[in-house]
This record gives C-alpha cells, structure tokens and sequence, in this order.
C-alpha cells in the first residue's frame, strides 16, 4: 500500500505510470493526513488497483480501493482501473475531483463518493457498482454534499441511484448512459 501521511499543510502528487497494486483487505492507497492529495494518470498508461477480500476492521474505517481522510484530485490523461469486491472504489471525505483521464470501475458498493463533494471537469468513465455510482453527502453540513459535473463521458451500472448528492446534483455538460 501506499500511505500518505504528511502535514495538514501539505500538498503531495503521486504519478501513476503504469502502476499495478492489489490489497487483501485494506486500501491500495491511504490518505491518512496531508491538505490536498493529487493522483497524476501519466499518458498512455494503463494503471490498477484493486482489494480482493473484505476490507479489514480499523479505527479508521477504510472502506475503499483509495481512501482519502482529506482532498483528493485525480487529473491526467491515463486509464485508471479500480475494482472493489466488497466495498468502495474511490472515497475521500472531503472534495473528490476529477479533471480528466479514462476509468473503468466495479464497485461492490460506491464508485466515486466524496463527503463534502465530487466534482468531474472532463474524463471517460465506466462504473458498475452495487450502490450509488457518484455520491456526495455530508450530513453535518447542508450546505456540501454535492455533485458537479461540467463534462465528460458516462456509462453507469447501478443498483441504486446513479449519481447521488446530498445537496445539489448539477449537470452542466457531458455524455450520459445510466442504467440504475
């Protein structure tokens, strides 16, 4: 696994090239503390990662392939491929943003969840997930928990909503084929 855990004050980029990791039972990769966590898909790569058992119990609660106790980015123009056989892909519990890149993800339960919110500029996306495929939700603060979306291209499987929010859900642009 890759654990990051640095100042509240810091930002840290993490590139993925051609990047291949599998947990049994916890996260690929852990973002324990740090301000704002960037995950760069380097062109023309295709990266995985994966849990293959339920996730194991912790005081921090990880439920996911990436898990993200704080703000986390994910841009460039590589594929990123996340499969979680019993819990979520791609969590962070503050903003989750998407700038770009291609991403097929199967999810037990969610696909892209945030807590404060998710919000996708531009990328390819297909998510199959056994709950909601995008969700926001903060259930202290009414004011987040929300989706935005101002482009890309979604294929959605879903066995509950397929984007989901909180607050606000506002699509402004972009390609959609839900089936939930």
């Amino acid at each position: 696994s890759v654990i990051v855990d640095a100042e509240k004050s810091d930002k840290i980029q993490l590139v993925f090239n051609q990047v291949e990791m599998v947990n049994e039972d916890s996260a690929p990769v852990y973002v324990k503390q740090a301000d704002k966590v960037f995950i760069t898909l380097a062109p023309d790569t295709t990266n995985s990662l994966s849990t293959t058992k339920e996730f194991a119990e912790s005081e921090e609660n990880i439920d996911a392939v990436i898990f993200s106790k704080d703000d986390l980015t994910i841009n460039g123009s590589g594929t990123l491929e996340v499969k979680s056989v019993y819990g979520h892909a791609i969590v962070a519990k503050d903003d989750l943003v998407i700038t770009g890149g291609t991403y097929q993800i199967d999810a037990a339960s969610r696909g892209l969840s945030g807590n404060d919110s998710v919000r996708i500029a531009d990328g390819e996306f297909t998510i199959t997930s056994g709950k909601d495929s995008i969700h926001a939700e903060n259930t202290k603060d009414t004011s987040l928990g929300f989706v935005y979306v101002a482009g890309g291209s979604f294929s959605i499987t879903s066995e509950a909503d397929a984007i989901s929010a909180s607050s606000i859900a506002q699509l402004d642009y972009g390609t959609f084929d839900l089936n939930a």
